[in-house]
């Protein structure tokens, strides 16, 4: 027998056996978890690495569970807390060849580290704003699932793992239960059965917190020593490394991904150059798989309105594993509000752990969306030193606050996107060009300017002096006297702002050129911008003191010129069937063009009557007359209306606040524009009939779409126009024309008249 056991039995069978032998008796488990431990001693380290491979190689290609061979693996160390540290190094390092989940390889670690005859163990890692500890556990609700436990918030007086994540310094506790500092002593279950704790942090090659290692020891045995420390601590540094190691082959896999995704994106772009919306969501897919984020948004910055703007969003929906998605109506907000406003004003990364507790972060689209914001990071796109986009990560998806890895990669990502939002901004110039020279083509196709003749004609036009005094009234009628509505202008501008102001051929030219500029159409025509401009002059004539020079000159021909080239239809028709006028002007789209139509005349040969002012004064009449002729839509007449209407029963307009008194200026023009509604009887019924023509001809033009107009715009609901007037005199002219009186006492003649 012995001569057969010394040639055919192998000394690790032999130490098997006796090992077995110590045993009998104990839990079979416990028993083969030391034998596999003994296994690995006094080997070849080559043989035990080839070995594991082919374990490993066979278990995985079978379809075997990683989570549940890392466990044996585990056991394997664990058993073996006597084995050499370099055979346990070395099957670590192994191991991280072979596995890149971080978690995975920490609690390899963790069972590597209780090489120091530890009777238990836990790993902590931060929570989702790093301000908190989540306790580790290799299995979840689910198989498999490896979940995280909110434990205890870091800082002082909690828990010895609170405490060396606050500090991020080794700590060894002789009796963790006498010890005044942790109250909560380890936090676990069994924490009454621990008396000795060697709690060490997890920390990356950058010295960030990563988790924190907590190994224990039972009463009645010995409490851990200071060479243990240093076995666990050197042991931690080197599977550190180990797993820095790892990172950075991510890293590469990562930077070759970016690289594979720059020349497909730029492929795509140079393939189709119109699909700029395509690369813009391309960017932000990748960019959310580049940091793991749940959303992504990108805004754009307009400098001279100081705002961001985007029409791209993120619905929080995937198809076919990528994100959707969606273009909608453009959103504008202040870049003084929220994260991004923040990076779009300093050019300054942003990683917000905690949102909530950042007083730079706007509730509001929380409030609005349902959707919670817990960490946010956000990185300003620059171009040539400017800052002209910024996109915003939220919410990790993994858990946790965004990293310094997530905001290298972004950042290195970040210079792709300014190369792409500066093309995307080069191509919506060229755009907005095309589309500016096919309205100017089609305009030029109708209108001319002025002929000598008809300029020269007009000055040496005189107006007979019983008229003079008339139209000094608010109820005077231009209609009769279409010929003297020229001479009628000049009168005015005259009368208001001095015959010397403006060079008198230059003023007539301007002046027929206008004329001709308005079409004919049944009400918006040269007619009703002669009788917006006389109700402007009344109030002129009548306040000469409440307005400065500028003001007057400014009001008078934004009311003369406020609906220029006007084609009979309104700003839901040119939107709704996205004319061009509508690509240039998204909003106010009719009055933003009036103004470029009086523009361009000013910009005529021997048109500009304002070309004796200084630059200041040039440039301020023109942003009076700007707004002046944007406060005629209707739509902006509303949210004005009632703001002054608050204003003057509280006590609070202030007449020499410039805000207030661009209000003011702008119930005046939608007052002059509504002029005709206070005017005789036979007078406004042949208005009210002109605005129905207009009107049913853009409802005849809907229905030749095939849609159905609105029912004030069908000529077949005639029976309804005395019902819809009444609305209109009820719900808009007389809040109007109440509102301005209390302001202007010298109205107060168009509230009568109204009434």
């Amino acid at each position: 027998m012995d001569e057969y056991v010394q040639e055919s039995i192998s000394t690790d069978m032999l130490e098997r056996w006796i090992l077995k032998k110590k045993h009998r008796g104990e839990d079979a488990s416990s028993v083969n978890a030391l034998l596999e431990g003994t296994r690995y001693q006094n080997r070849n380290m080559q043989e035990v690495v080839y070995e594991l491979n082919m374990q490993i190689e066979q278990r995985l290609d079978a379809g075997g569970d990683h989570k549940f061979l890392l466990f044996e693996l585990c056991s394997i160390i664990q058993a073996g807390a006597d084995t050499s540290f370099w055979n346990l190094l070395f099957t670590f390092a192994f191991y991280c060849q072979m596995l890149s989940n971080n978690f995975s390889l920490l609690f390899i670690l963790l069972l590597l580290v209780a090489g120091t005859g530890a009777d238990g163990f836990a790993l902590y890692f931060l929570g989702e704003c790093n301000n908190s500890l989540c306790l580790f556990t290799p299995t979840g609700p689910l198989e498999g699932q490896q979940r995280l436990i909110p434990s205890f918030p870091i800082g002082y007086g909690f828990t010895v793992s609170a405490h060396v994540a606050k500090t991020r310094q080794t700590l060894l506790v002789d009796d963790v239960l006498g010890d005044e500092r942790f109250p909560q002593g380890v936090g676990i279950d069994n924490e009454r059965q621990i008396q000795s704790v060697l709690c060490l942090p997890v920390l990356t090659a950058n010295s960030d917190l990563v988790g924190v290692v907590e190994l224990h020891r039972r009463w009645g045995k010995e409490p851990f020593l200071a060479w243990h420390q240093q076995v666990a601590t050197a042991n931690l540094s080197w599977a550190s490394v180990a797993i820095h190691k790892v990172q950075l082959c991510q890293g590469l896999s990562k930077q070759t991904e970016l690289n594979d995704f720059l020349l497909n994106v730029s492929r795509t772009y140079f393939d189709d150059i119109v699909a700029i919306d395509s690369l813009l969501e391309h960017i932000m897919i990748y960019a959310k798989n580049l940091v793991n984020a749940d959303r992504c948004a990108l805004f754009q910055v307009d400098h001279s309105n100081n705002e961001l703007y985007s029409d791209l969003f993120d619905v929080g929906e995937e198809k076919e594993g990528q994100p959707v998605f969606r273009k909608t109506k453009e959103i504008r907000f202040s870049i003084d509000k929220g994260i991004a406003g923040q990076v779009a004003k300093t050019g300054v990364i942003l990683n917000i752990a905690d949102a909530y507790a950042d007083d730079r972060f706007n509730r509001e689209v929380d409030l609005y969306t349902g959707y919670t914001t817990r960490n946010i990071l956000c990185m300003p796109i620059v171009s040539r030193g400017l800052v002209i986009g910024v996109i915003q990560m939220v919410n990790k998806r993994s858990g946790g606050a965004f990293s310094n890895t997530d905001e290298n990669n972004f950042k290195m990502f970040a210079v792709f996107c300014a190369l792409a939002l500066h093309c995307a901004n080069m191509y919506h110039r060229i755009r907005h060009s095309e589309c500016i020279f096919r309205v100017t083509l089609e305009k030029l196709a109708y209108h001319t300017v002025c002929t000598a003749e008809e300029w020269q004609n007009l000055m040496s036009c005189v107006i007979p002096l019983h008229l003079k005094k008339e139209m000094k009234l608010f109820h005077f009628d231009i209609g009769p006297y279409e010929e003297l509505w020229p001479t009628f202008v000049l009168s005015m501008v005259h009368s208001i702002c001095g015959p010397n102001s403006f060079e008198l051929d230059k003023l007539c030219r301007f002046i027929m050129s206008v004329r001709r500029n308005y079409r004919r159409v049944p009400y918006h025509n040269w007619k009703h911008a002669v009788t917006v401009a006389h109700c402007m002059f009344v109030i002129l004539h009548k306040a000469p003191d409440f307005f400065t020079e500028l003001e007057r000159k400014g009001l008078l021909f934004a009311c003369l010129c406020h609906d220029l080239d006007h084609r009979g239809y309104t700003n839901s028709y040119f939107q709704k069937f996205d004319t061009p006028l509508s690509a240039l002007y998204s909003t106010s789209t009719m009055e933003q063009h009036h103004f470029a139509q009086t523009v361009a005349i000013l910009q005529l040969e021997g048109h500009n009557i304002f070309g004796m002012m200084s630059s200041s004064d040039y440039e301020q009449v023109l942003e009076i007359i700007r707004k002046a002729i944007i406060a005629t839509d209707l739509a902006l007449y509303f949210g004005n209306q009632k703001q002054l209407d608050t204003m003057v029963k509280n006590g609070s307009l202030d007449v020499e606040n410039q805000a207030h008194r661009e209000r003011v200026f702008g119930l005046m023009m939608t007052a002059c524009d509504l002029c005709s509604v206070t005017k005789l009887w036979p007078v406004t019924r042949k208005i009210a009939n002109d605005i129905y023509a207009e009107f049913w001809v853009e409802g005849d033009e809907i229905k030749q779409k095939g849609q159905q107009p609105i029912p004030m715009m069908d000529r077949d609901k005639e029976d309804e126009m005395p019902q819809g007037q009444i609305g209109f005199y009820n719900g808009v002219a007389i809040p109007c024309f109440t509102t301005l009186a209390a302001i202007l006492s010298v109205t107060s003649p168009l509230l009568q008249g109204i009434r």
